[in-house]
């Protein structure tokens, strides 16, 4: 939840900051217009007239309908206004509660304690684990290194230690298994014994159960789109060909069509993986 908090109002600031650069620049080419003041009347025979009072003057003059360009361009000036206004207002509250938020995850705890109290083996992974978890990696690492890597061009986002993602999803949900003390590869090559190209699963990680089997993890993150549902079944099928069985050695976390995913969710595949047994 720590990891997800910060990455989710970092997204949202980020998104907030996107959107206001582009309406202050629709909003320049409409200068002097979001200061009109518009006064609308209702004709008998149904129809809606508008009238403006123009900088400098006091009297209302005629514009005509809505159709009336000078009336478009002034009603989208409000609108462009009252936006920034609202959005200044989020970003306002968002840093506002990022300066008082406390992380509160294993990680962040444990480093914000004095020195002596601090634990060199942190629940509910076992030194056995992190010993066993460094020497599996390190071969892995390896072995990620003997293989081209998967489109590096769509890796724009980046972890707490270094590792380059794709999504903002994808760290959020490598932040969680880091907290959860798992250890992990991102994109670490799989070759199948059906002579297919090395599949590309988003996260491998170690059973801190039996620390020998390897746990798959793909997000799943636009169904809505027919290329994507059609590469993610021919994934999940070499997956399954290959004895692979959903639920046991393979996870899926699924998000909505704007990248948001449910926590809760996150939580369950968590349990699920601690409770792995060879």
């Amino acid at each position: 939840m720590d990891a997800d908090l910060n990455r989710r109002f970092d997204y949202e600031l980020r998104r907030l900051r996107k959107d206001r650069a582009s309406y202050v620049k629709r909003l320049d080419l409409l200068k002097g217009f979001e200061g009109m003041p518009l006064k609308r009347a209702e004709h008998k025979t149904g129809k809606t007239y508008y009238y403006v009072k123009r900088q400098g003057s006091n009297k209302y003059v005629y514009l005509g309908t809505r159709a009336c360009p000078d009336v478009k361009r002034i009603c989208e000036a409000h609108f462009l206004k009252e936006a920034i206004r609202r959005i200044d207002s989020n970003i306002s509250l968002i840093e506002s509660f990022l300066k008082g938020f406390l992380p509160y995850d294993i990680y962040a705890v444990n480093e914000a304690l004095p020195y002596s109290y601090r634990s060199e083996t942190l629940p509910p992974v076992s030194e056995a684990y992190l010993k066993e978890g460094s020497r599996w990696k390190a071969k892995k690492l390896i072995l990620q290194s003997e293989h081209p890597e998967n489109y590096p061009e769509h890796k724009t986002e980046q972890t707490s230690d270094g590792v380059w993602v794709k999504t903002v999803s994808e760290v959020v949900l490598y932040e969680r298994f880091k907290a959860a003390g798992f250890v992990q590869i991102y994109e670490l090559p799989l070759v199948l014994d059906d002579y297919g190209p090395a599949l590309y699963p988003d996260f491998t990680i170690l059973s801190p159960s039996d620390m020998k089997t390897e746990i798959i993890v793909e997000y799943v993150g636009r169904l809505d789109l027919q290329k994507y549902r059609d590469e993610f079944a021919y994934k999940v099928g070499r997956y399954i060909s290959n004895g692979y069985i959903p639920g046991v050695n393979l996870f899926f976390v699924f998000s909505d069509r704007d990248g948001h995913i449910d926590s809760m969710q996150i939580n369950r595949v968590i349990a699920d993986i601690r409770g792995i047994q060879n």
